[in-house]
């Protein structure tokens, strides 16, 4: 009965099947073929992954000044991941190019605590801006001592968000003042919410154009 012999690759380079063989350092190797990667179908789906790839660098930056914790609260008991919800929030916000097109549609946090009523955002002299707010009593699950959080964002493709130093304002102050760092003037987009004490829970934010609400007061 004849018998095949064995393939030997020993001084063989090529392909077989999906595998290639080549030699390195002196020793036969071999490996899977890589595999051609599956282009676009339409400029519609580039332009679809170029908004998503934006939306995964915003979410580094959230990442890093501590809000991802929020979007990981909200999709408890959920099928989807926190991250999954922090896209499908901002897919809005951003144009077919992956830069944000509408600063009012962005949402840096989920909505799991209520904004107060009446925010309204005015600059005074010597730069400092007051924040003020109506501290409505019973709003369901809103405390006192929510504590108000401040984030500013600049035009551009680089979703740097920065925090903004609030003097440890809390909801029941009713107002708040700060200033911008100097380094920051030229980040005009505010955006306003309030976090729990403790826990994980926050507000959704509310956007405020800085350059539009500049009115000093006299």
């Amino acid at each position: 009965m004849k018998t095949e012999k064995p393939i030997s690759f020993m001084n063989f380079s090529g392909k077989i099947g999906d595998y290639v063989v080549y030699e390195y350092r002196g020793k036969t190797c071999i490996r899977h073929k890589p595999r051609e990667p599956k282009l676009p179908s339409s400029p519609g789906q580039v332009a679809q992954q170029e908004r998503m790839a934006s939306i995964a660098i915003l979410y580094q930056a959230l990442k890093e000044v501590g809000i991802y914790p929020y979007w990981q609260q909200a999709a408890q008991g959920r099928i989807a991941h926190g991250y999954n919800l922090l896209l499908k929030a901002n897919l809005p916000a951003f144009n077919y190019e992956g830069l944000i097109c509408d600063f009012a549609k962005l949402q840096p946090t989920p909505n799991l605590l209520p904004l107060p009523d009446g925010l309204e955002l005015a600059a005074e002299a010597g730069g400092t801006w007051r924040l003020s707010w109506r501290n409505t009593p019973c709003i369901p699950r809103a405390k006192d001592d929510d504590r108000l959080w401040l984030l500013l964002m600049r035009d551009g493709d680089t979703f740097d968000p920065e925090t903004v130093d609030t003097g440890n304002a809390q909801r029941s102050d009713g107002e708040a003042r700060f200033r911008i760092p100097e380094q920051y003037q030229d980040y005009q987009h505010l955006y306003v919410l309030f976090c729990s004490k403790t826990g994980w829970e926050c507000s959704k934010s509310r956007y405020f154009h800085l350059k539009l609400c500049i009115k000093i007061k006299k």
